[in-house]
């Protein structure tokens, strides 16, 4: 990518990653701000995002924290790098997928998007999400974080945009895109059984 910065030295690199991997966390931030940047121009090319690239980046370095004790670069640093940042952004575009899916089925229009009351003729109407289905949803979504939810409500029930929302609760719109893919999942994971 032209004008991307480089990393440093790679001697700089194999003595932060394997201090790193011993557990040293400011080995751990000098080796995320001295790649940072670079890491940033290369999850672009596979989310095509800013915000989607900052969460990849940011997920490849906290799962390299939690499995450092079982690491081992062989090569150099950088090529190991760029590889679990592949091997990341590919995870999340395959969740994000299944995240978007997900919100399309049309058993979430009630909850999902601020559908009907729950009462029979709603239900007649939009499938097999019973009131007391209903009941579970919204109690689901109740139980979200304060700040989770209400960016959830925001965004589903009142339809407002990202930015919209990062503008009304004084976030950034990366804050409000991980709210709600935390809240998504969240709500995937508890509602598995009911929405199937």
């Amino acid at each position: 990518m032209p004008g991307s910065p480089t990393p440093p030295s790679h001697d700089d690199l194999a003595c932060w990653m394997e201090r790193a991997c011993a557990g040293d966390t400011s080995a751990l931030e000098a080796l995320f701000r001295a790649t940072h940047r670079w890491l940033i121009g290369l999850a672009l090319n596979y989310v095509g995002s800013a915000a989607d690239a900052e969460d990849v980046v940011e997920e490849m370095f906290l799962k390299l924290w939690s499995r450092r004790d079982r690491i081992r670069v062989t090569g150099s640093v950088k090529s190991y790098l760029s590889v679990a940042l592949r091997n990341t952004a590919f995870n999340y575009l395959d969740r994000r997928r299944v995240e978007a899916r997900y919100l399309e089925s049309p058993h979430l229009e009630p909850w999902a998007r601020g559908g009907g009351s729950g009462g029979a003729a709603d239900d007649a109407e939009r499938g097999p999400l019973t009131s007391e289905r209903m009941e579970q949803v919204r109690r689901a979504i109740d139980a979200l974080p304060a700040r989770a939810r209400e960016t959830y409500c925001l965004y589903y029930h009142r339809g407002l945009t990202y930015a919209q929302i990062a503008q009304a609760m004084g976030v950034s719109i990366r804050t409000v895109e991980a709210q709600l893919v935390r809240s998504v999942r969240r709500l995937t994971k508890e509602l598995r059984g009911i929405l199937e």
